[in-house]
């Protein structure tokens, strides 16, 4: 085994083998080796999302991309003030994602999953696109040059509050690299224009096997309540989970599998059905395997999501 992934209410003593602790808080913030990504937690559970692995961790900074290191994996991530015009911040998230392939390829390993937060996600620019347009945008300039298909990483995509936007990383070697999309929808760089101008260039899921793991490794995009490319169950945000778990058991089985880690982002005009939505989750997950967070989701209909990550 060459990654264990686990929720904690406690940091590791020992962190030389911690190569990302991620933390839920309302702000973006980078300090002590730990990474808040902006979603604060719906609980009283102060978690932390802990990826440990075999070898001792370096740290590195290229171009303003704080990374850390191990014989197998990279973790890196970059943050963009979110205080410029559409084409500017097009452009600079393309050079963050520019780097983040010319790091992974420095090490002779494939990107397998990008996250994103991003402040005011569904912002209307004069242009009448959006913060998730330009993202869609700056991701595909980089992509035809770094795919000839459309073995995409998997990737999250996430409204928060805050002026930061925060994008990162993991990057594998890799003995297999595949991609994997769900029959249940559309894949998504095959979405009709009417749905998103632009195109959301991810894999659904990718599964990878590093040198030393005795079990491939299944990272899930963020999962909503999407049939075929229509968004379904509009304002009726428990049956969006439901068909979002359906959605993500085309991959993983979540129950009774301790391997899998889920986040499961909820919009903050649905914060009053946190009781039901906690009821479905203990009962399809085990209840120290999923983190229940605050964000928005890429579509305005949309009000749940969630991904994960488990050995298969």
């Amino acid at each position: 085994m060459s990654i264990n992934v686990f929720l904690s209410e406690k940091l590791p003593e020992n962190k030389d083998k911690i190569i990302s602790t991620i933390s839920f808080n309302k702000k973006v913030n980078y300090s002590n080796k730990i990474l808040s990504i902006g979603t604060p937690t719906l609980d009283s559970r102060n978690l932390y999302e802990i990826w440990e692995v075999e070898d001792k961790v370096s740290y590195q900074e290229h171009n303003k991309i704080y990374l850390s290191i191990s014989k197998n994996l990279i973790f890196g991530h970059a943050v963009i003030d979110n205080n410029s015009s559409y084409n500017e911040l097009k452009l600079k998230i393309s050079e963050k994602y520019t780097n983040f392939f010319k790091v992974s390829s420095e090490y002779n390993m494939k990107i397998v999953k990008i996250w994103h937060y991003m402040p005011e996600l569904l912002k209307n620019y004069s242009n009448e696109k959006t913060n998730y347009s330009l993202l869609c945008e700056a991701r595909e300039n980089v992509y035809k040059k770094n795919y000839k298909n459309n073995n995409f990483p998997a990737a999250t995509v996430i409204g928060i509050k805050g002026d930061k936007i925060l994008i990162y990383f993991i990057a594998a070697l890799c003995n297999n690299y595949e991609t994997l999309e769900n029959k249940r929808q559309t894949s998504s760089y095959d979405y009709p224009q009417n749905i998103f101008l632009e195109k959301p260039m991810f894999s659904r899921a990718v599964k990878f096997i590093s040198p030393g793991c005795i079990n491939n490794i299944l990272a899930v995009s963020g999962t909503a309540s999407i049939k075929g490319y229509k968004s379904v169950h509009e304002t009726e945000v428990i049956k969006q989970l439901n068909e979002s778990i359906e959605n993500y058991e085309t991959f993983i089985n979540p129950k009774n599998n301790n391997s899998n880690i889920s986040r499961v982002y909820l919009s903050e005009s649905q914060i009053n059905k946190f009781p039901q939505i906690v009821e479905i989750l203990d009962r399809k997950f085990n209840k120290n395997n999923y983190c229940l967070l605050e964000g928005d989701i890429c579509r305005e209909e949309l009000l749940i999501e969630l991904e994960g990550i488990s050995n298969v």
